[in-house]
Formats: C-alpha cells, sequence, structure tokens
C-alpha cells in the first residue's frame, strides 16, 4: 500500500512526486512511456516553470541543458510585426524565459522526483482504478502482464484525455479545445527577438510560434482553439504548412527540418471535478493551461504544489475522502481562479470567427500604444505570459496606473497611425470591423445567441468577483 500512486510522469506529476516524496511520503509514478519519450510542445520554459524548478532543486540541471536565456519576443499580427517586448522585473519571477525540448525537460524532472525517493514504473498504461473505504487500487497493463497498485491517493497527471479524470466523472472535451502541430528545423537564421508570435485571421483564435535556440535549432507550430459552437474549419496541417511558406521564408532558407509533423491537444474549460474520493487531478487532466496563452507547464507545477500540499494533510490526519481533499481545489481557486477566468472570457469572446477581425484591430492598437510607453509595454507582456496577474487588465486603479500619463506617447501612438488624421480614421475602421462582426453574428442567429448568453454570463461572474474584491478591500 503506498501513500501516493501518481498516473503520469509529465511536468505535473513528476513534480507533485518530488514535493511529496522529499517530504517522506512513498509514491509510485506511473507512466505509459519509457522515458526520455517525445511530446509536442513549444518547450519555451517561462519565467514561472524557471521558478518552480528552482523550487524543485533542479533548477541548475535544467539550465544546463539550454543554450542561453531569452529576455524579449516579437510580436506579429497579419504578416506585420507589432511590437517587441520583454518580461516585467517587478515579479518574483526571473526576467527572462529559456528553451528545453520537452524530451529532455520531462525527463530531468522525472529523475528528480526518483533522486528524492519516488519510484518510477514505465510503460504502465492505466486503464481503470478502483475506490473503497480502505485505497484504491490502480489497474494497469505493464510488460509483465495485468497488474493492480494500491494506495491511499492518486493523482491523475495523465493528460487532456485522462483515465483518471473519467473515472471520477468527468465528461472529456465537452468544451474549448485547442489543437497544434509543431515541427523541428535546424540552421534557422533569423534578426530579432528569438521568441515570435504570429496572430493571423487564418487561425485566431490561436497563434503561431517560432522559437530558436542559440545553436539555431527552432522550434516551430501552429495552434487553434474551437469548441462545439463553433468548431475548427480547415485543416490544420495544411494552414501550418501555409504558414511556414507566407511567414517563415526567409528565416528557414537553408534550414532542414528534423523529422515529421507532430500534434497535440489542451482544454480550456472547467471539469466538473478536480478532486473526489481518493483522487485529485493536475495538469491537464484538471484543464489547468492558461486559456490566455496555452501555458500548461508552469501551470502543472503549480497544481502539483497545492495537491502535495494537500495530499500530505490528509495522509496525516488519516482521512483522504473528498471533503477533504477538495482543500486542493480550494487552494487552486484561491491561487488562479480569477486570473484563469479573466483569461477565459478573453477567449470565449475570441473564439466566435465573426469577431476575429474586431480583436484583431484590438490587439493591433493595443500594441501600437505599448511602442510609445515602456511601463505599459512591460504590463502588456506581463498580463500575455502570466507573470503580472492577468484580472488586473480589468482593474480601473490598474489601468489608471499603467496607462501613459503623459501626452508625448499618446502623440507618437497618433503619429504611428497617420498623425493628424489619426482619431477619425481609426474611428471609421473601429466602426468597419464592428459592423462587419455584427452583420456576421446576425446571419448565423443560432448559435450566436448561445455565444452571446456564454459571454454574459462569465462576464457577469467575473464582475460579482470583482464586486467581491473590492469589497473586501474596503471592509479591510
Amino acid at each position: 500500500m503506498h501513500d501516493v500512486i501518481i498516473v503520469g510522469s509529465g511536468p505535473g506529476g513528476s513534480s507533485a512526486a518530488s514535493f511529496l516524496a522529499r517530504a517522506g511520503a512513498d509514491v509510485l509514478l506511473l507512466d505509459r512511456s519509457e522515458f526520455p519519450r517525445e511530446k509536442v510542445c513549444g518547450d519555451g520554459l517561462a519565467p514561472q516553470a524557471i521558478y518552480w524548478c528552482d523550487r524543485l532543486g533542479c533548477i541548475d540541471e535544467v539550465l544546463e541543458q539550454t543554450s542561453g536565456a531569452i529576455h524579449c519576443c516579437d510580436l506579429f499580427v497579419n504578416g506585420r510585426k507589432l511590437l517587441t517586448s520583454g518580461f516585467p522585473s517587478s515579479t518574483i519571477y526571473p526576467e527572462f524565459a529559456v528553451l528545453l525540448d520537452r524530451r529532455r525537460f520531462d525527463d530531468t524532472l522525472r529523475r528528480n522526483a526518483i533522486a528524492h525517493g519516488a519510484k518510477f514504473l514505465p510503460s504502465s498504461r492505466v486503464h481503470a482504478i478502483e475506490r473503497d473505504a480502505q485505497g484504491v487500487t490502480v489497474k494497469a497493463r505493464t510488460p509483465e502482464g495485468e497488474q493492480s497498485f494500491s494506495a491511499r491517493i492518486v493523482i491523475g497527471a495523465d493528460g487532456v484525455s485522462s483515465t483518471v479524470s473519467r473515472a471520477i466523472g468527468n465528461v472529456l472535451k465537452e468544451g474549448v479545445m485547442a489543437i497544434s502541430v509543431r515541427a523541428y528545423f535546424k540552421g534557422v537564421r533569423i534578426s530579432g527577438a528569438p521568441l515570435r508570435i504570429y496572430f493571423d485571421r487564418a487561425y485566431f483564435p490561436g497563434y503561431a510560434w517560432l522559437f530558436v535556440d542559440d545553436k539555431g535549432v527552432a522550434n516551430v507550430g501552429l495552434g487553434y482553439a474551437s469548441d462545439p459552437t463553433f468548431p475548427a474549419v480547415g485543416n490544420l496541417r495544411a494552414l501550418f504548412e501555409s504558414f511556414l511558406a507566407k511567414e517563415l521564408g526567409a528565416e528557414l532558407t537553408g534550414a532542414t527540418r528534423c523529422g515529421g509533423v507532430s500534434g497535440g491537444s489542451a482544454a480550456f474549460y472547467r471539469p466538473r471535478r478536480i478532486c473526489d474520493d481518493r483522487v485529485m487531478l493536475v495538469g491537464d487532466a484538471a484543464n489547468q493551461p492558461d486559456p490566455l496563452n496555452g501555458g500548461g507547464i508552469h501551470k502543472a507545477m503549480e497544481g502539483a504544489w497545492l495537491a502535495a500540499e494537500t495530499a500530505l494533510e490528509a495522509l496525516r490526519t488519516g482521512d483522504c475522502s473528498a471533503t477533504t481533499l477538495s482543500r486542493y481545489d480550494r487552494l487552486w481557486r484561491e491561487h488562479a481562479e480569477r486570473d484563469w477566468q479573466t483569461a477565459e472570457m478573453f477567449l470565449t469572446f475570441a473564439k466566435n470567427p465573426h469577431v476575429r477581425d474586431l480583436c484583431l484591430f484590438g490587439v493591433e492598437q493595443l500594441g501600437a500604444l505599448t511602442r510609445t510607453d515602456a511601463r505599459f509595454n512591460g504590463f502588456c507582456a506581463g498580463v500575455f505570459s502570466g507573470v503580472v496577474s492577468q484580472s488586473l487588465c480589468l482593474s480601473p486603479n490598474t489601468l489608471y496606473g499603467v496607462l501613459p500619463k503623459t501626452w508625448a506617447p499618446w502623440a507618437r501612438f497618433l503619429e504611428a497611425n497617420g498623425g493628424a488624421g489619426a482619431p477619425a480614421r481609426l474611428s471609421v475602421r473601429a466602426l468597419a470591423v464592428a459592423a462587419a462582426a455584427a452583420a456576421g453574428i446576425f446571419r448565423h442567429p443560432l448559435p450566436n445567441i448561445d455565444w452571446s448568453l456564454e459571454v454574459a454570463t462569465k462576464a457577469l461572474r467575473l464582475a460579482d468577483r470583482q464586486v467581491a474584491s473590492w469589497g473586501a478591500a474596503i471592509t479591510s
């Protein structure tokens, strides 16, 4: 009888195993794969992930495998470079990101868990869990045949198609899903930032990326979000190949593609539950990735920390019921709910294909303003990357504090949009894209009624949380 069995050895599972094992828990880590193994991802470790690697005690090994720190990113909209931005310095996180392929990164976290005392069993495909008053039994197909393992608690870190999530009653893939493809190239030469993000109406809501390390090895990919109301249109592989030819023709001249194109997926909606009797979910199994930027690595590591703290308390008291483990759900909501709901609200609005031009117009103008003021630039970059609390972009006081206070930045913004006639031209363009969005919505009333109600419901929910926050601040 183990204390905890963790299903899945990605960032969430291995991090939870490390936190638990170094606190003295008996931990068994199961994974269906042999390690090291491939994993479809952008391979970018955001400042938050670097922070958690430090907390786990493996930061030196992670950084030794990378090819330099990355301090800035270029943003392109509809083929035009909009801005260059970096990570803000006024947070607990480092001011840089690094690139490290998931094959090596995930294996580093797994070995770190083993070094702290966790046991690891690869090639174990979990297909069922059974619970009773004494514990939970995990059934898996292994090279030795069918095996059963027992524990007091199970943590499901087995990805977006989680067997553990299904076992506690969740229905998978019933909300907004993002599908993505990526490929590697070597011999890539670029000027400008080594991180590039591309927004384009052809694959919005979503983005394409080009991440290049110091050795000229690039991770290139494209992701697109959709749901049953607004299903994906077009062929993602064809969109990806078009992006390579249209946007990266110069950068990939002379470069060599390494291997084929691989695909992956992530979910951006709340599952019915992330904990139950003797069970908790972390990472993609709990749909914890950031809906605004798609980042899932650091979110999984954050979830792992909170789940481990909850598991240790449950083991100490001997009560592993849903009531006790619901502390994990409360901790996660306190830690991330407001930001997650803010990001989800933006994605909910943007997923409607009829408003994509309106959204991109807003991004263009926001980007043009960030070029005129360093403080506002840092704030926007922080919100998009999640380094700064995303809910702050809904705070009037915060926005007043970060928007330019002098005339010079606004004058540069107007000049970039054509000078003295900029207000009139921007107004006309804004009205045109808004009218086009309204026309598209009215032409397809049924799905847009559902979408309008969803947007209104989530906006009211956010407003209630904001009012409650103001009330708490006034009371204190």
